[in-house]
């Protein structure tokens, strides 16, 4: 895609580094209270270093903004990554152990591990899809596929070679499954537990697994 695409009424822009502000303002309110991760775990509110790091994937020209008549109605953050990031979300996870960040950035760490898309796919390049809201008032307009649709198109035109996904909803996996991506891993969050068989996040039904699925671009 280019930097702008405009259909119908709506347009996507890619988001630049002045357009964190209104773009985590629309992420506290149409996606961190249901994500099954934030949700799933105590407190409510995100840790201040999981918002650090979706503002830091905006220099890489990854986010992506969607419009209705000049007002946001969904934003996909999305970043680069390469094959040692298994090793890297697992060195931050340590870090912050305690912390709220510190327990979701160890099941992406794992998710990151067992899927294992550089070596399952041969490639050494590939962009993430982060985050994905969208305004409750303007769902059931697939308004959420077009924009993982757009984010496929600008990462291709970027040179990666893969869109992969850690979906924590059970809603964002069946969306990723109908556009075509492949189930590559799946840990439940049962089976997410510490050292003392404490499960550590447990989000409401109907989310039961943290899902990767990867898209060849």
């Amino acid at each position: 895609m280019s930097a702008t695409e405009k259909s119908d009424d709506f347009e996507i822009r890619v988001a630049g580094v002045e357009d964190g502000d209104r773009m985590m303002q629309f992420l506290h309110l149409h996606y961190y209270r249901e994500e099954p991760l934030t949700a799933g775990c105590a407190p409510p509110e995100p840790d201040e270093e999981d918002q650090k790091f979706l503002l830091s994937n905006l220099p890489h020209g990854t986010c992506l903004l969607m419009f209705h008549k000049d007002r946001i109605v969904a934003v996909a953050v999305a970043g680069p990554k390469g094959p040692d990031e298994a090793e890297h979300l697992f060195d931050e996870a340590a870090k912050l152990a305690g912390s709220k960040w510190g327990r979701i950035l160890g099941i992406l760490a794992r998710a990151e591990r067992d899927a294992n898309v550089f070596s399952r796919y041969g490639v050494d390049r590939a962009i993430h899809l982060h985050a994905l809201g969208v305004d409750e008032q303007m769902r059931g307009r697939a308004i959420g596929e077009r924009l993982v649709n757009a984010l496929a198109a600008r990462g291709k035109e970027l040179g990666y070679q893969l869109l992969t996904a850690d979906c924590s909803s059970y809603y964002s996996s069946r969306l990723m499954k109908r556009l075509g991506y492949e189930l590559v891993n799946s840990i439940p969050y049962a089976n997410y537990v510490d050292a003392a068989g404490e499960q550590l996040i447990r989000p409401p039904a109907p989310h039961k697994a943290l899902e990767t699925l990867v898209l060849r671009l």
